[in-house]
């Protein structure tokens, strides 16, 4: 299990990104067009978006690696 831990821990940073994403997208595009704000506050969402992808990339390049060490010690 401790193997997968670094698995976990950017899985859950992905989660956790994604959501607030998805929270401060729909209300920040809201104010932006109703009360013509800049759009510099978009910026914060598109680094989450940002983050989220690295890290599923991330995931995705852990589990390949950690498969293939196991496929070593058998």
């Amino acid at each position: 299990m401790i193997d997968y831990l670094w698995m976990l821990i950017l899985g859950a940073a992905a989660i956790i990104s994604l959501f607030f994403f998805l929270m401060t997208l729909s209300k920040d595009v809201f104010l932006i067009k109703k009360l013509r704000k800049k759009k510099s506050k978009l910026i914060l969402n598109f680094s989450l978006l940002f983050i989220t992808l690295t890290s599923l990339g991330l995931i995705a390049y852990l589990f390949t690696l950690l498969r293939d060490q196991i496929e070593l010690l058998q």
